[in-house]
């Protein structure tokens, strides 16, 4: 017992930062999923990546960038108060990698996930995700 109040003021900080979180990402994830096209799992053939305007590389690294936090805010919060594995998916969603596109269409394929991210996109009033 001792040792828990020697760090009080950290384990206090801990739970206002998760709390925020949580809260930040209750918020955002509805909006972040309306975002995506509902044909973006259509089974259509992969699409390559291209940068043909001067600003494109910027936008890339920075939706990638994006991603990355997500991907690791999703991590932290499979652990801590929030929306952990749809953090994770929305940060693979955004980041450029190779095989991403077999890696979504195998999420989206699995019912309980679809039914979520759907649920989620209802929220933003925007239509459900097509496969």
């Amino acid at each position: 017992m001792a040792l828990l109040s020697q760090f009080e003021d950290v384990l206090m900080m801990i739970g206002i930062v998760s709390g925020v979180v949580f809260v930040i990402s209750l918020l955002l994830m509805p909006y972040l999923l309306g975002l995506i096209p509902s044909n973006y799992f259509l089974k259509n053939p992969e699409k390559q990546l291209k940068i043909n305007k001067p600003f494109g590389l910027i936008k890339l690294i920075l939706k990638t960038l994006i991603g990355f936090i997500l991907l690791v805010a999703g991590i932290i919060m499979l652990v801590t108060p929030g929306q952990g594995l749809i953090s994770i998916l929305l940060g693979l969603f955004l980041m450029e990698f190779p095989g991403k596109r077999q890696l979504e269409l195998k999420l989206i394929n699995h019912q309980p996930t679809f039914k979520t991210l759907n649920w989620l996109r209802s929220k933003a009033n925007k239509p459900p995700f097509k496969r």
